[in-house]
C-alpha cells in the first residue's frame, strides 16, 4: 500500500449506548465493520447499501414454499380435483405464516 494511503489519523467520538447500537446494526446490516460504515457514511453521505442477512433470506425461501404450497392447493380446488384444502395442510401453513411474522416483528 502506497504511504498516502494509509489510514494514520485517528478520530475518536464519543456514542451514547443507544447510538453505538445503532451505528452496529446498520454496520451489520451492511456487512461492514462500524469504522468502515461510518467512513462510507461521511464520505459519500448516504447511508452503505444493506445486505440481506442470511435470516431474511431463509425467511424468503420459506415464504416462497409456503407460496407455492398455497397455489398448488388452489389449483387443485379450482379444477374440482379437491373438494378442499385438507384441514391439515390449512393448520400447517397457518402455523408457519405465524412464526414468520413472528421473526420479522422482533
Amino acid at each position: 500500500m502506497e504511504e498516502e494511503q494509509k489510514r494514520v489519523v485517528q478520530v475518536n467520538i464519543r456514542l451514547t449506548a443507544a447510538e453505538n447500537k445503532k451505528v452496529e446494526a446498520y454496520a451489520q446490516s451492511a456487512g461492514l465493520s462500524p469504522a468502515n460504515w461510518i467512513r462510507q457514511k461521511v464520505f459519500t453521505g448516504r447511508f452503505p447499501p444493506v445486505k440481506n442477512s442470511p435470516i431474511e433470506a431463509a425467511v424468503y425461501r420459506e415464504l416462497h414454499k409456503i407460496g407455492v404450497n398455497l397455489n398448488q392447493a388452489v389449483k387443485q380446488v379450482n379444477s374440482f380435483r379437491a373438494r378442499e384444502i385438507p384441514q391439515q395442510i390449512l393448520d400447517d401453513l397457518l402455523t408457519i405464516q405465524q412464526e414468520i411474522i413472528k421473526r420479522l416483528l422482533l
